[in-house]
């Protein structure tokens, strides 16, 4: 009993964390989405509302872990130990080193821009999390593939494993499970929350830049809407409730999107998230549509006026980065793809990064496939030489996803194959390396050949 509870314990305390996670996350979200998404909850597309579930798969992923960890054998849990504790040990110090780079190269913008630099720049590094993470997620589980193998090579335990009687393919199946599950991690990341954070970080470091007050207004653009908005100082990213100053509404219309028919000018415009509408105060309407002429005496004064305009505060926000795909989420660059809007160049690029976003979640696979040919020596030399190889190697998968993707963006290549050519190029050298390097040391054989007699 007491050996039992000691195995399960473990299982119980990730489920109450999953728990805790979940509790905490999930409604936060939703209370996220109040502010991002266009529409009331009920009108929410599908692709949007799997952020929630996401986040609450992504709780429970190191219950379902542990749950798979305990009904492994004593074999499969020594391997699944070793590789869990490289990879968290890779991922820990590759994530400070990274995060200490980004403290020094900001940190006099920190300094002067935050009333409360400590905390503030703890929140804002929780922000950029999941985006750091998204960033080294697939080469720490290739790290701690490569250390767990060649740790295990070297101190021959590998050879004796597989003079029981297993195949290195089914020695290296709990590295894959656990890989699979980091996968879907990654995956997860990569669906909002990292382009998330790379959006946040762009509106800080723009937030710095336009700090003294004469600088340019924000200007969002919706073409779905014929509306254009110029608000010279907006919501923080961190406090979307926050009123928008100095606003200027342009509606155009709709089938002639270059005439002006309308024009809001406020002090200050308001959403309203419980019936999703903008309150503008001390606001003035010109009707260009319908007056005679375009003098004061024209614009119609409201103290309040509640209009009900589709934007959101994020939507309005966010073109302070420049309308960079890697910081738009991937539901809503879906929504973006299906619409059909946009010039023929900016379908293309969301769709090249669309399918990008896919083919990198099994990239970690490929990754971790490639380690296993590259760690694992059955001779007295050392695996340093092949471990460099493969280091190489991933380096310039790195550089692959860099190049790729441009030329499909570009209209290249298709936007399927130049996201997914490098998985296909690493795959055929993974294979390759298995091959040579493994193929004519499989211990199952040459155990198979001594008790048939054969040489």
């Amino acid at each position: 009993m007491q050996t039992l509870l000691r195995k399960c314990l473990p299982s119980l305390l990730f489920l109450l964390l999953g728990i805790a996670l979940a509790f905490m996350l999930v409604p936060r979200e939703l209370e996220q989405m109040h502010w991002e998404v266009p529409g009331m909850p009920e009108s929410y597309p599908l692709e949007q509302l799997f952020r929630p579930i996401l986040l609450l798969v992504l709780s429970f992923l190191p219950f379902i872990g542990s749950l798979i960890y305990v009904c492994m054998g004593t074999m499969d849990r020594y391997i699944s130990r070793n590789f869990i504790n490289y990879f968290l040990l890779c991922t820990l110090i590759l994530l400070v080193i990274y995060t200490l780079a980004d403290f020094t190269a900001n940190m006099e913008k920190f300094r002067t821009r935050f009333d409360n630099p400590l905390l503030e720049t703890f929140v804002f590094y929780g922000t950029q999390l999941p985006m750091f993470l998204y960033q080294i997620l697939p080469y720490t589980l290739f790290l701690g593939a490569l250390w767990c193998l060649s740790r295990l090579s070297g101190t021959s335990e590998l050879t004796g494993m597989l003079q029981s009687g297993r195949s290195l393919v089914r020695l290296c199946v709990p590295i894959f499970i656990f890989s699979a599950l980091g996968a879907l991690a990654y995956g997860i990341f990569g669906f909002h929350w990292a382009p998330n954070g790379f959006l946040y970080r762009q509106i800080m470091l723009k937030q710095e830049q336009r700090e003294d007050g004469s600088e340019a207004p924000i200007v969002y653009r919706s073409d779905a809407q014929s509306r254009i908005w110029r608000i010279a100082r907006p919501a923080g990213f961190s406090d979307p409730g926050r009123p928008m100053e100095d606003v200027i509404i342009e509606q155009f219309d709709p089938k002639n999107p270059g005439k002006l028919i309308l024009q809001y000018i406020a002090e200050s415009a308001v959403w309203n998230k419980q019936d999703a509408t903008w309150t503008l105060h001390n606001a003035y309407v010109r009707d260009l549509e319908h007056a005679r002429t375009e003098r004061p005496g024209d614009e119609a004064h409201h103290g309040e006026l509640v209009c009900a305009f589709d934007e959101k505060p994020y939507q309005i926000i966010s073109p302070a980065t420049g309308g960079r795909v890697d910081s738009m989420g991937t539901s809503a660059m879906y929504e973006f793809i299906a619409s059909g809007s946009g010039s023929r160049e900016d379908r293309r690029n969301y769709r090249t990064e669309w399918h990008v976003r896919i083919a990198r979640i099994f990239s970690c696979i490929v990754l971790v496939l490639l380690a296993i040919p590259s760690s694992v020596t059955f001779q007295r030399r050392g695996a340093m030489k092949g471990i460099g190889i493969a280091i190489l190697l991933a380096a310039l998968m790195l550089f692959c996803y860099r190049v790729f993707p441009s030329l499909g963006a570009s209209g290249l290549l298709p936007a399927w194959l130049s996201a997914w050519l490098p998985n296909i190029i690493y795959i055929c050298v993974a294979l390759y390396l298995f091959r040579r390097n493994l193929a004519h040391r499989s211990f199952r054989e040459w155990l198979s050949a001594k008790v048939h007699g054969r040489p």
